[in-house]
């Protein structure tokens, strides 16, 4: 680790001369080399411009004149791209607001850290640092017109990845989430929350969904005749919920592709219920007789939760990332995805955590007993042609019993 730090640049700003000493000795011994520091916030940020090169920021809360609030403030409005770590001995649900503010703020926050300040759990939050925040925060895809989207469904330029996703107490495969893609000739590969909408509003969903689920059963087909037995996640739009014959057109394609419909599980967000909630749960009932597994996506997102979960019959419960990412270092986070875990035992659903995208979460995870996790640090959506290649190189056997996930 220390390597990794010595060109970074830090600040420390806390009013407590014993504090600053602290970090200082404990960063020394990770491994910064170049460390400035203040008392006051008013001093940081005169040294806190855009053009200045510190990489991290450790601020605490609580100070007199601008406080660590208004530090956050204003690194915000100044378009500062320093990486934050709070500092902090207020009461932790404050801490949890600040925390929140920062990442609302589009900051890199990369949590709170409180006492005592040890090497350890420095190093943890540490790792979560990424030189590259700036390019991920403000790239962006250009707008998109309603002409190029018709123009991509024609020339089928709309396909989907794969994310793996592996069984947290046997580490093996177990199965994949399938998410659209555009690949765009000019403006590159755009992710589903940037057209989606947009097909949703002029009337193109049933058509990219239709093409979608049909390219998924076929892919889910060809890895099972080469030994990958796994099931498919496949996320559909609410406005699919008002045709009452999508269980058999679902069927239809699972048998055209020869799979099984068990293998198949359509995710519906919190809010993909219609407001005739009578023609959701007809159709959403009707594919589970037909064998298909339904999930609940980004649980905990959403206004009513606890209702869907008593009306329709779900097979399994997906965390919602933003929960797995701050629960590592954020109580009330931590306590949420707890409670949310045992609630899924309990009403025996199958538990899958999204967005686990470091080896502290995948520790998390695992001491919680969540059934299946998926995100970054196993592996980033790919392909369906890189699909094979990825298991054949990164597990070491290609039959599914055989798999697991290398940490």
């Amino acid at each position: 680790m220390k390597n990794g730090f010595t060109a970074l640049r830090c600040l420390i700003v806390n009013d407590d001369p014993n504090t600053l000493l602290t970090l200082r000795r404990q960063l020394l011994a990770i491994g910064f080399q170049h460390i400035s520091q203040c008392n006051t916030a008013s001093l940081a940020l005169k040294m806190l411009q855009p053009d200045s090169t510190f990489d991290i920021v450790f601020s605490k809360i609580n100070m007199p004149g601008v406080d660590g609030i208004e530090l956050i403030r204003h690194l915000h409005q100044l378009n500062i791209d320093s990486a934050v770590i709070l500092v902090s001995d207020e009461d932790p649900r404050i801490t949890n607001s600040i925390s929140h503010l920062a990442r609302e703020q589009g900051l890199q926050f990369l949590g709170a850290l409180f006492k005592p300040l040890t090497k350890s759990r420095i190093e943890k939050l540490l790792e979560k640092y990424n030189a590259n925040f700036e390019l991920e925060l403000k790239s962006d895809h250009p707008a998109i017109s309603i002409s190029e989207l018709r123009q991509a469904i024609l020339n089928k330029e709309i396909e989907a990845y794969f994310q793996p996703q592996i069984c947290v107490k046997s580490g093996r495969l177990i199965g994949a989430e399938a998410l659209a893609h555009w690949r765009h000739p000019s403006k590159g590969l755009i992710t589903a929350e940037h057209f989606i909408p947009l097909a949703e509003k002029h009337g193109f969903i049933q058509l990219i969904g239709h093409y979608i689920l049909d390219y998924c059963c076929a892919q889910l087909g060809r890895w099972q005749s080469k030994g990958v037995d796994i099931s498919l996640s496949i996320n559909i739009s609410p406005l699919h919920l008002n045709r009452l014959d999508l269980p058999d057109v679902l069927c239809a394609m699972a048998e055209y592709h020869g799979i099984q419909p068990k293998n198949l599980i359509i995710e519906l967000t919190e809010a993909s219920m219609l407001e005739d909630v009578g023609t959701s749960i007809d159709i959403l009932s009707r594919l589970r007789l037909r064998g298909f597994q339904l999930s609940i996506d980004d649980y905990g997102t959403g206004h009513s939760s606890l209702d869907k979960l008593q009306q329709i019959p779900f097979n399994e419960l997906k965390i919602d990332r933003s929960f797995i990412k701050y629960a590592s270092d954020n109580e009330a986070s931590r306590r949420i995805l707890e409670a949310t875990v045992d609630l899924a035992k309990k009403l025996k659903l199958k538990c899958v955590a999204e967005g686990v995208e470091h080896q502290s979460d995948w520790e998390m995870v695992s001491n919680l007993q969540c059934d299946i996790a998926q995100g970054f640090y196993i592996s980033r959506p790919m392909p369906a042609r890189d699909f094979m290649p990825w298991i054949e190189s990164k597990l070491p056997r290609l039959r599914t019993s055989d798999i697991r996930v290398q940490t």
